[in-house]
């Protein structure tokens, strides 16, 4: 069975050009999105209230388009006083239905 230790062990062991090349190809290739599904990437969203600015960053979307979205009934939001904040499983669900 491999394993992580095992692994670490024959990156350690090979050539510093091999070790250069190896995450080289990891940099380039491991980590392009249609590599990992939402749930890879999402699935530890933290629980807490999004900001119109980290809804921004999460939706990959400009902050005028959420409050476009806010103001058109588009995306599901809270108010908290006079701020817009987000329900991160809203979020979530919102971005999945947009890909």
């Amino acid at each position: 069975m491999i394993t992580a230790k095992k692994v670490y062990k024959e990156i350690l062991d090979m050539p510093i050009r091999e070790r250069e090349r190896l995450f080289s190809i990891i940099a380039r290739v491991g980590f392009e999105k249609e590599h990992y599904t939402h749930a890879d990437v999402f699935s530890d969203i933290r629980q807490s209230p999004f900001t119109i600015k980290e809804a921004s960053e999460y939706l990959e979307v400009a902050e005028i388009t959420i409050r476009r979205w806010v103001r058109d009934g588009i995306l599901k939001h809270n108010r908290i006083g006079k701020n817009i904040v987000f329900v991160p499983e809203a979020l979530k669900t919102f971005k999945k239905q947009r890909q």
